[in-house]
């Protein structure tokens, strides 16, 4: 019996790290991708000297409407949590002041299960580059998603507030 007792206790202490791995869950998310898109439409204030003067040179007002649509890639945990976003945002500026001015951003962010989310990413403009900063708050309404968002772009001499909402429908 003495021999038997550290025979035992090897078996035990061998068998122990194979049974303890069958009885967890695997730690690999799984991950479930999905895409959407829609309308936006909002306003934008610009400042700053930059800003000022070339919207004295195109006898325009700093505050504009915005119109333009959005496409969002999602990333998630089929487990849930957050969501990993990439959206691509395309607007015209101006058109209440008979112009259109053209604006891109490429953002980068995070969604949480209750709906805020917040990213940021380069922006393309006739003002030039810049650094876009948003946050927001989407909420689900069947099928469809309702973001509401409130960004701040910045880039050398300009500074731009925009408020933006629209809706996006799940494409895949």
């Amino acid at each position: 019996m003495k021999h038997l007792s550290p025979i035992v206790a090897l078996l035990v202490a061998l068998a122990a790290p194979p049974l303890a791995a069958q009885a967890q869950p695997d730690s690999v998310p799984v991950l479930e991708a999905r895409e959407i898109s829609g309308p936006r439409l909002g306003f934008t204030y610009m400042t700053g000297p930059t800003a000022k003067q070339k919207l004295a040179d195109n006898n325009l007002d700093p505050f504009m409407s915005l119109f333009g649509w959005h496409f969002e890639q999602i990333v998630r945990p089929q487990s849930g949590g957050p969501m990993f976003v990439i959206e691509e945002v395309v607007l015209v500026a101006g058109v209440d002041q008979g112009t259109a001015i053209p604006t891109g951003s490429l953002l980068f962010g995070i969604r949480f299960p209750g709906g805020l989310e917040f990213g940021m990413g380069p922006n393309l403009s006739p003002m030039g580059t810049a650094l876009a900063v948003g946050i927001g708050k989407s909420f689900r309404y069947g099928g469809v998603t309702i973001p509401i968002n409130l960004a701040l772009v910045r880039s050398q001499g300009a500074l731009r507030y925009t408020f933006l909402f629209g809706y996006a429908i799940r494409r895949r």
